[in-house]
């Protein structure tokens, strides 16, 4: 309600108002401090405005959004004849108001909590204060920071000035600070005679060092030392305004360099010094710091000199040289320039020791430089690169060639591939790697050819994904920056790298592959544009782009190899059930049971830790030629043989691939997946009768479960195999190992755990897990559900099977739908009977949410297509529109579903589903050309609105009374379907059609893990999304020192080997087998050749993932043993795919380690269906994983040494189960022998 005031005080301020009336609002009666809940309550204070300069009129109204509080107020104010207020001293009058408050202003002051008057007007004079502050620059100039030969390493580097901006007669132009954005800002430029200006944008949070010194000439200097390139950007200094506010917002224009001359060495030499025209600046920087509550540089004597590093002479005669060497080592000199790791001057001191080694060490050359780069990146200030160079080469004196990484390939699965990486950003090409990467069909048909292939990734300069400023249009930069690369290619160490395709997960990271052309003894001349026309014909796609590219898109997905097939082993005349547009069959072919058998066999043989389990896959995710989609076992069809169904053919490949085929595998469903809300799931569920309390008793649960883990074995097991965490290292499979040999923990009973668990690396894993598994408790609403599993969605051939001719089919019926679990290493299946919800993501229509009826297990007398499917939801073929479909807009072809047994979370409220009609495709009059795809991949950069559709939506549900069903939600929904189509149909969301939040402030569980909040950002949500965020609260995990990489040299623990109580735990299985303990100091020496170079790769894995390009954050030991990212990051779908890369890397590594029998474990490894490891393969790698885990014990103080202790520890423990199944075997043989 409105209070109206009067007889004010002109002089009196919104804060003097403010003030006053919180004194009497935030206090009894009208605020209860030890209420549960309390708040104190929000209000507005409107001074109306005289035509003079004074603050007010003398009247002001107040708004009060709680209407019986603002009664119960004015009722205590105006009481026996009316009590008054006080405001600087003078009584002011309050009336009821006559008009009534916006629906807005209410909903924003019921929304946002109070600020205090005093901590605003404080905000308010330091902005006003950093505004009029206007530094004069004289100079401005772009280096790096470099050492001389003859430096000491206590002295302090120099300035090397590669291009420098300066004027004669004036001053260049102005330093100012952006208080909100918190960032720093050079304008350039001449206010007078220029119409535009450019700017140099720092972020302060991209300031690593700020020094200052003064010059001989009595002028002030300030160096930069940061982390990344500045922003550029462009403006107009006299804006034109159209009138239309979206147009004109975006009146700054992002640039990739500030000239021609400052092209040259963008790349290259971004650390900035600039020189204060005037000695005041120095006291007005100081002051600008002090207000923005930043650090101010300080006092340091750096030199500056004009080096030249980065001349086109210099980087000519750098390049030359670094093209005299094979492709790998001149990829790795190339890193070290283009990565700003070295300049020309270091490359030319190196130069003679890098071809000594190359000389001398050939295979190791290539793989040194490559950890080299991240030695250099992480060097001590006062250390060279020359001196860097020297320390690492004498560091690796004595490895012998077993450690070179060339031979390591044949080690991995052809699913991966060594493959290099470049980082394209407005201002740079950056190089990673090469690291393992899931390969395709074109790396692995050119497999020995791989190094000409190369991933690239479009960022923003801080390596994450394109986020502008709403003021910045980075069209301009994107289409001829990016634009240019794509089309036109560019240069490493001598090859041209020219853009190849992606797949659709790439193109929503802004990734690609790119190659270059090379000779092949067969295929001739192999370029980019060959190998796209080989694929096959695409006549019914070509003219319409998007979908082109999404075709072209099936060659580029990473999968893995599984078994070729010849032409008369299948077909694709199998036909779809349903009437378009929602077919029930979309996307779903069928296979023999012989042909998943000899799939499962090649994938096995690759992944040693599915070897052994009992269930074999319902389901694949495939590729195959032209076709997409799944294919599902059908005990019907006899042989090696493959049904596909039109709907899965996509473009047709040419006759000659058709003869023999691989059939590549996307996914396996081997086990069903962990079940867990997410923030739209519980924004729906809630508007569909789910009381949020239901959802705190679930996040209770989870969070109980989570924090005592720890007390048994059992459940830190289920802990890390239910977030799927630690799965590389088979930490779960080993802790029940632990478990089964009497090792538990101190609140065990002792007659069950006879050793305690006393291993502080296991412990800390626990810590690190349970800590990530919070976090995503509470910033993502991801939280496990029991009763509930996630589930590959297939179709009932049931009525194909009586199409052709088998008779008495069960088949389901409209609105059921069949679910059979089991556990991938059970015999046990378990069946859904019940009312059960099924949906799928991404959740924002009610609609997306469907209530079926599961029908347990089918009757046994009658045959039944999915009678023995597992771990796949079956829906029904019949009816008028598929399940899928009113599922989120789905289909068969690998999309996966929630489904929900557990009754509290079944809605009580039902919607019709969504009417998902495609949008009509762009189509050109001509057929479609590369350049057309690049268009296409350059425009979805810049209009990729997905996550901002998803994310408006749950504002303005938080926001409205209606939640989901809001009006402007339902409007979000149809766009968000139209944003997931994009991709293929070529159709970008308008950004300018999307509904705006009813108040600017956001949603407290909106606050972004990695900054602070300010007061008035964020509102306390009353919904359930809100509750689940504050109903936990998480620490930080703090791992110990030796987690991180150092450098540090072997530092044994002094205590007697084995004497653990893990290693007493299996010491008798152990001896039993190797008919010892002890293991030979020899045999220990040996090891540490593996463990170094484990060491060295582990480390390389923890700087090249790391979420940030500061060196100061790097991936721990137990971040990459668990397979997780604990540093905080405001993209989290960046972050995922990080975590993903990471384990995709490690997992490699450790299957190296492993499995490679020329200087690993020996783990024997299964490479044909009839071919099993033998009893003195198996006693070997026992031996040697025994070895490994004492000499990691041992050495549990350096980095690496306690995964790699675990990797040991999983071989013994694996080894000593297959031994004891060995042993169980031949016992069972005997047994039969003698009874026959």
């Amino acid at each position: 309600m409105n209070i109206e005031l009067e007889d004010l005080r002109f002089s009196a301020t919104e804060c003097d108002v403010k003030r006053a009336f919180a004194a009497i609002l935030h206090q009894p009666p009208f605020y209860e401090p030890d209420a549960k809940k309390a708040r104190r309550i929000n209000f507005a204070v409107h001074l109306n405005k005289p035509r003079n300069a004074l603050p007010n009129n003398g009247t002001a109204v107040l708004t009060i959004p709680d209407q019986q509080l603002g009664e119960r107020f004015l009722r205590a104010a105006v009481r026996s004849g009316g009590e008054r207020i006080q405001i600087l001293g003078k009584t002011v009058y309050i009336k009821r108001g006559q008009e009534r408050p916006p629906k807005g202003l209410i909903e924003r002051l019921n929304k946002t909590p109070y600020v205090d008057p005093d901590e605003e007007a404080d905000r308010i004079r330091k902005m006003d204060v950093i505004r009029d502050l206007r530094i004069l620059v004289d100079v401005v100039q772009f280096g790096v920071y470099f050492r001389h030969p003859r430096d000491s390493r206590t002295a302090n580097r120099t300035f090397s000035i590669e291009h420098e901006i300066r004027r004669e007669e004036a001053y260049v132009g102005e330093l100012t600070y952006d208080y909100n954005h918190k960032l720093l800002r050079i304008e350039l430029g001449d206010y007078i005679s220029e119409n535009t200006s450019d700017h140099i944008v720092i972020d302060i949070a991209n300031i690593k060092k700020s020094a200052y010194g003064k010059g001989k000439d009595g002028l002030y200097h300030v160096c930069l030392e940061l982390y990344t390139p500045p922003r550029f950007e462009r403006q107009l200094r006299y804006r034109h305004f159209s009138g239309d506010f979206k147009k004109d917002r975006k009146y700054r224009e992002r640039l990739t360099d500030l000239g021609q001359e400052h092209a040259q060495i963008a790349h290259y030499a971004w650390q900035l010094r600039f020189i204060l025209s005037e000695s005041r600046g120095r006291q007005d920087l100081w002051t600008m710091c002090e207000e923005a509550g930043i650090h101010p540089p300080q006092k340091a004597d750096i030199p500056a000199e004009y080096g030249g590093f980065f001349t086109k002479e210099e980087l000519e005669l750098s390049r030359q040289w670094i093209r005299s060497f094979e492709w790998p080592v001149r990829l790795q000199l190339e890193a070290l320039l283009r990565n700003g790791l070295a300049n020309t001057g270091d490359i030319f001191l190196i130069h003679k020791h890098v071809e000594r080694l190359v000389q001398e060490r050939p295979a190791l050359a290539a793989d040194f430089l490559r950890r080299f780069s991240e030695k250099v990146k992480c060097r001590e200030s006062g250390v060279s690169v020359l001196q860097c160079f020297e320390d690492a080469l004498e560091a690796e004196e004595r490895d012998d060639d077993r450690l070179a990484e060339s031979g390591s390939d044949s080690y991995r699965s052809r699913g991966f591939v060594q493959c290099a990486h470049a980082i394209v950003t407005p201002t740079r090409i950056l190089l990673e790697g090469p690291y393992d990467t899931q390969s395709n069909r074109i790396v692995r048909r050119y497999f020995k050819y791989r190094d000409h292939f190369v991933r690239v990734e479009f960022r923003e300069e801080d390596g994450l994904l394109f986020h502008w400023p709403a003021d910045v249009n980075g069209k301009a930069l994107i289409e001829k920056r990016f634009g240019d690369i794509l089309k036109k290619g560019f240069e490493i160490a001598g090859r041209h790298f020219r853009f190849l395709g992606y797949s659709t997960s790439g193109l929503r990271e802004h990734s690609a592959w790119f190659m270059s052309e090379f000779e092949h003894p067969v295929d001739g001349l192999v370029t980019v544009d060959g190998i796209r026309r080989d694929l096959g014909t695409f006549e019914n796609c070509i003219r319409i782009p998007s979908k082109y590219a999404a075709r072209i898109a099936l060659a580029f997905s990473g999968t893995h190899p599984s078994v070729k097939i010849t032409r008369d082993q299948w077909d694709d005349r199998l036909e779809d059930l349903g009437e378009e547009p929602y077919q029930h069959t979309d996307g779903q072919g069928v296979i023999s049971k012989g042909l998943r058998d000899k799939i499962w066999d090649v994938l096995t043989a690759a992944w040693p830790d599915k070897r052994n389990l009992v269930l074999k896959p319902s389901a694949f995710l495939i590729r195959f030629l032209g076709f997409k989609g799944v294919v599902v076992v059908d005990e019907h069809l006899e042989g090696i043989y493959m049904r596909l169904r039109p709907s899965m053919r996509k473009f047709s490949a040419t006759e000659k691939d058709e003869q023999e085929a691989e059939i590549e595998i996307a996914k396996a469903f081997s086990h069903p997946q962990t079940a867990r809300t997410c923030r739209p799931l519980v924004a729906v569920l809630e508007d569909l009768g789910i009381h949020k309390q239901r959802f705190i008793k679930l996040q209770e649960e989870a969070k109980k479960d989570t924090i005592t883990a720890g007390d048994t074995i059992t459940g830190m097991a289920e802990l890390f195999r239910a977030h799927d965490l630690g799965n590389v290292f088979g930490l779960q499979r080993t802790l029940q190992r632990l478990e089964k040999a009497g090792v538990g923990t101190v609140k065990e009973k002792p007659e069950k755990a006879k050793y305690t668990l006393d291993n502080d690396f296991i412990k800390c894993l626990l810590k690190s897990a349970q800590t990530h598994i919070l976090r995503e408790f509470k910033h993502e609403a991801r939280i496990p559900i029991k009763d509930a599993h996630q589930l590959v969605g297939v179709v009932d051939e049931g009525p194909a099977w009586l199409e052709d001719g088998i008779k008495d089919v069960f088949c389901l019926e409209e609105g059921q739908i069949f679910v059979c679990v089991q556990a991938p290493d059970s015999d046990k299946p378990v069946w859904i009977e019940g009312h059960v919800s099924i949906s799928r993501s991404p959740h924002i229509h009610p609609g997306d949410v469907q209530r079926v009826w599961a029908i347990g297990a089918p009757p046994d007398d009658v045959p039944c297509f999915f009678r023995n499917l597992r771990n796949v939801v079956v829906m029904p073929s019949v009816g008028k529109r598929s399940l899928a479909s009113m599922l989120a807009g789905g289909d068969v072809d690998g999309d996966e579903f929630l489904v929900i047994k557990d009754p509290s979370l079944l809605p009580t409220e039902f919607h019709e589903a969504a009417n998902y009609e495609g949008t009509k495709p762009i189509k050109l009059d001509r057929d479609s050309t590369i350049d057309d795809i690049c268009d296409f991949y350059v425009e979805y950069m810049q209009s990729d609105v997905m996550g901002l559709v998803a994310d408006t939506h749950l504002l303005i549900a938080d926001q409205s009374k209606a939640g989901v069903l809001d009006p402007d939600c339902m409007k979000l929904a149809q766009l968000c379907s139209q944003a997931v189509d994009y991709p293929k149909n070529g159709v970008p969301v308008n950004i300018d059609d999307l509904p705006r939040p009813y108040i600017r402030a956001k949603p407290d569980w909106k606050k972004k893990e990695d900054k602070d909040a300010r007061p008035g950002d964020y509102y306390e949500s009353d919904r359930a999304l809100g509750e689940l965020f504050r109903n936990i609260n998480v620490g930080t995990f703090e791992a110990p020192p030796s987690s991180y990489p150092n450098g540090a040299p072997l530092t044994p623990i002094w205590e007697e080997p084995l004497s653990d109580n893990i290693s007493k735990a299996l010491t008798r299985d152990v001896k039993r087998y190797l008919h010892y303990v002890e293991n030979e100091e020899a045999d220990i020496a040996e090891i540490e050749l593996l463990f170094r170079y484990y060491a060295r790769e582990l480390a390389y894995i923890c700087l090249t993932h790391a979420p940030s390009e500061n060196t100061d954050v790097r991936l721990s030991e137990e971040e990459v043993s668990l397979g997780v990212i604990l540093a905080q990051c405001s993209q989290r779908r960046w972050k995922k795919g990080r975590m993903h890369r990471m384990r995709e890397h490690v997992g490699q590594l450790v299957k190296d380690v492993k499995e490679n029998r020329r200087r690993g474990l020996g783990v024997p490894s299964k490479r044909e269906k009839s071919e099993e490891p033998n009893r003195e393969d198996i006693m070997l790698a026992l031996a040697k994983g025994w070895v490994a885990w004492d000499f990691g014990m041992r050495n549990r103080g350096t980095f690496g040494a306690r995964s790699f202790a675990l990797i040991g520890l999983g071989v013994v423990c694996g080894m000593l189960e297959m031994l004891e199944k060995l042993d169980t075997r031949a016992k069972a043989a005997k047994s039969g022998s003698a009874s026959e």
